[in-house]
């Protein structure tokens, strides 16, 4: 792919506890040279970043490049879809998870990192696809990294929108997680799974439901160790009715995908799962609260072009 020389770069200043707003003056001074049409915005308010991708091509850009977290790429990467534009998207990780990030392999230092977001090298990924509801008042997402249902959903909620001074970081994050476990109850859930070889029900009681497009969640936890970015599925793993002490003896292991050894945890490879389940059981993707179920989630293959290099290509990752 040619190397893009108008392209957009929507820096989200709240991403990463400001770390992305703190980059903005070295990447507007970068952009001198990234070409004529090359531009640079600072959003405002939520659902901005999706708005201004959406528009981007009709504003002459030739690549998105989100400069914040997975909830800004998520953003981006809807306004890119909707948009029907085939835009590439570029990543500058600044937020607190980067799972996506982490997943492609992207480099962990920001003059790399925005090379390569600046390049011409690219590769086409899959995309999740999530609908609550159904008809004219269908609820559509598009999400890049993973979802889930149960608590991981919990902790996305509690973590979303104005943080106390201790929820913030990666201790924040352990912390909020430690206190919504002890108000969280496993709920039971019905899920209808489609995959390669025909359809699967499965109906019990979990702790949570995760949907992965990717390795990463969570801000590094390798959820689904194996998940493929461009395998046209999606990889879910299913924590079922296990005790808060045992949760809590987990949780240091989700970083290295050991968890895939406990007999409470199943691994699955799904086109699409249908979930249903009790009342109040909420949904996240990518870390950003989704509502509650019932909830469809679908695997679109190769659907958006990337900035990245081949997986095998070495750097200094983020990790």
């Amino acid at each position: 792919m040619p190397v893009p020389n108008a392209p957009l770069l929507i820096v989200n200043p709240v991403a990463g506890d400001g770390r992305a707003q703190r980059l903005r003056p070295w990447l507007a001074q970068r952009l001198r040279s990234a070409g004529p049409g090359a531009r640079l915005i600072e959003t405002e308010a939520p659902g901005q970043a999706r708005d201004l991708a959406l528009h981007a091509a009709d504003r002459g850009h030739d690549r998105v490049i989100a400069v914040g977290g997975d909830g800004t790429v998520q953003e981006v990467v809807n306004g890119l879809l909707e948009a029907e534009s085939g835009l590439s998207l570029g990543i500058l990780a600044g937020g607190n998870g980067n799972d996506l990030a982490r997943s492609l392999c992207l480099p962990h230092r920001a003059t790399d990192a925005l090379a390569l977001a600046l390049g011409g090298t690219t590769r086409r990924i899959d995309v999740g696809r999530a609908v609550r509801g159904s008809g004219a008042t269908a609820t559509i997402r598009h999400f890049v990294a993973a979802g889930g249902v149960g608590f991981d959903a919990q902790v996305a909620t509690a973590m979303a929108g104005r943080r106390r001074g201790w929820q913030h970081g990666r201790l924040g994050y352990a912390l909020s997680t430690l206190r919504e476990l002890g108000r969280f109850r496993n709920r039971r859930v019905q899920l209808t799974i489609e995959g390669p070889v025909g359809a699967r029900s499965i109906d019990r009681r979990v702790l949570f439901v995760a949907f992965a497009n990717g390795p990463y969640y969570g801000g590094g936890m390798q959820i689904c160790p194996d998940a493929s970015l461009a395998d046209g599925l999606l990889d879910l793993c299913i924590v079922g009715d296990i005790s808060r002490l045992e949760t809590v003896r987990q949780l240091p292991g989700l970083y290295r995908g050991r968890h895939v050894n406990h007999p409470a945890v199943e691994l699955l490879r799904a086109t699409a799962v249908s979930i249903e389940g009790e009342r109040g059981t909420l949904a996240h993707l990518d870390g950003e609260p989704f509502g509650g179920l019932p909830l469809r989630v679908e695997v679109m293959p190769e659907a958006i072009s990337v900035a990245a290099m081949p997986l095998d290509e070495p750097s200094d990752r983020l990790g």
